[in-house]
C-alpha cells in the first residue's frame, strides 16, 4: 500500500519536473500534484493487496498436523 502511494509520488514529482513552467499555474502545484497522486496510488495499492489476498487465499491448501509423542 505505502509502496503505492510511493510510486504515486514520485510519479508526480516526475511530472512536475518534466512539465514547462506555467504562470497560470498555482504555487503549490506541486504539493497538489503529491497529494493527488500519493492518494491514487495508495488506493490502487490497496486494490492490489486486496486482490492478491483474494487471489492467495483460494490457492492455499487446508493441512492437518498430529502430535506424535515419542
Amino acid at each position: 500500500m505505502l509502496t503505492g502511494a510511493a510510486i504515486g509520488m514520485l510519479i508526480a514529482l516526475a511530472l512536475s519536473l518534466l512539465t514547462p513552467p506555467n504562470p497560470e499555474l498555482p504555487e503549490n502545484f506541486l504539493g497538489l500534484m503529491l497529494i493527488a497522486f500519493g492518494s491514487l496510488g495508495l488506493g490502487l495499492g490497496v486494490a492490489l493487496a486486496i486482490a492478491f489476498d483474494l487471489i492467495s487465499a483460494r490457492r492455499a491448501k487446508r493441512a492437518t498436523a498430529n502430535r506424535v509423542t515419542e
